[in-house]
């Protein structure tokens, strides 16, 4: 199980480079700076990353959407990646919120695949409700 110090969701980037559109960087910085302070009230099977391709000039996902990436045994963590747009329809925090809640049903979906999970990711869930 993960454990409760650690923290139950991990908001990562990669950034395209150049001329990617900076409203992006910024709210993703934002997440990960509320993040830092969040820890596990309840410990769940496993811990959520979710990384955000941003595209650029240089780097452009070849993805669309959200996918698994993979699960990293050794940290009993799950990485799951989301190719953002070149930009935002509106707000660019409220969009990542979005895709994060996005990123938690498809974590469950998995788990519960796996048979690592039989509930909700509630530590996964509560760290976004406080980034709201």
């Amino acid at each position: 199980m993960a454990s409760a110090s650690s923290p139950p969701l991990v908001v990562k980037s990669v950034v395209g480079g150049g001329l990617e559109d900076k409203s992006w960087s910024s709210a993703i910085s934002d997440l990960q700076i509320q993040l830092r302070g969040v820890r596990a009230v309840e410990s769940d099977p496993f811990g959520l990353t979710v990384t955000f391709f941003v595209p650029g000039e240089v780097y452009a996902p070849k993805f669309s959407g959200l996918r698994i990436g993979s699960y990293l045994e050794d940290y009993r963590t799950l990485v799951v990646q989301v190719a953002l747009p070149e930009h935002p329809d509106r707000d660019a925090k409220a969009e990542l919120l979005a895709l994060l809640g996005k990123a938690v049903e498809r974590a469950e979906a998995w788990g519960r695949r796996k048979k690592l999970l039989s509930g909700p990711l509630a530590g996964s869930r509560g760290a976004i409700a406080n980034l709201a």
